[in-house]
């Protein structure tokens, strides 16, 4: 299991580490640089030390991850926007190198399609040249706003190391279901961002603040979470990625702690239901 750095969005990079393995997971979605979802967190503010480059923050983030057992399974730049630069791919690939990521993680926020795809094809080849896998998120809001989008997407950049991330949220606020997961080739499947919410949507303007301040535990809703995991192939890696403005008055790990346990149990429980898996 991931921890995704959304589910405790005021911690630093250390913080998280110290969180996942406080909460019993194995490795970390971490932000290399503020994200755009920050402008929209309605529970804290904090200052973000972006971490591509920082030589010194970059080692204690090893270190760090050598002392409590942790690995960082993905990491995002926060890029892909109508203004991204290509010269800034080389000082993110080689932090990425440093760091030990398995992987980075994108979300493509440029309408401009054909402008979209050629950077991330850029991106892509980059990345595969330190063998590192990327991960596209398909949200409303975004550019890519459905599982079919960054599906026909990612085929069109036809890049052997390019994967799609189905957040159960994202899936369901965006009209997507199970099936249409099965839609996907496993081997281009990313993760899972687990989570869940109530079963109605809120109206189109309130889907962001939803996603970033609104999320619940997985069992703890009514997605269909179940027929979600019987879609994905067996082994996937799980994120948790649960931001919820009601607990902001808990610390960091305890958040952290209630949400490696709610994964757990509800994990637990499609496990008994499902025997086979």
């Amino acid at each position: 299991m991931c921890l995704a750095n959304l589910s405790v969005g005021d911690a630093g990079p250390v913080e998280l580490i110290d969180a996942a393995a406080t909460g019993g997971f194995d490795s970390v979605n971490m932000w290399l640089v503020e994200p755009v979802a920050m402008a929209h967190v309605t529970s804290f503010r904090r200052d973000v030390t972006p971490v591509v480059g920082n030589g010194s923050l970059i080692e204690a983030i090893r270190r760090r991850c050598d002392q409590r057992g942790v690995t960082i399974f993905t990491a995002s730049p926060g890029w892909l926007g109508p203004k991204f630069d290509r010269g800034s791919i080389a000082a993110v690939m080689e932090t990425l190198a440093a760091l030990g990521a398995r992987s980075m993680s994108l979300v493509g926020w440029d309408p401009e399609r054909t402008r979209l795809l050629e950077n991330f094809i850029a991106v892509c080849e980059a990345a595969a040249a330190i063998r590192l896998d990327v991960h596209l998120e398909f949200m409303t809001y975004a550019g890519l706003k459905t599982v079919e989008e960054a599906r026909d997407f990612v085929a069109r950049a036809a890049q052997p190391n390019a994967r799609v991330i189905v957040d159960a949220l994202h899936l369901d606020r965006s009209g997507g279901t199970p099936d249409a997961v099965r839609t996907l080739d496993p081997a281009t499947i990313a993760s899972l961002q687990l989570c869940d919410a109530p079963k109605a949507r809120p109206p189109a303007e309130k889907l962001r603040d939803e996603s970033v301040n609104g999320r619940r535990l997985p069992g703890e809703g009514e997605l269909p979470l179940f027929a979600l995991l019987d879609a994905l192939p067996a082994g996937v890696v799980i994120e948790l990625e649960t931001p919820d403005a009601s607990l902001v008055g808990s610390s960091i790990e305890d958040r952290a702690k209630r949400c490696g346990d709610a994964a757990r149990r509800f994990l637990d429980a499609y496990r008994a239901a499902r025997p086979s898996r």
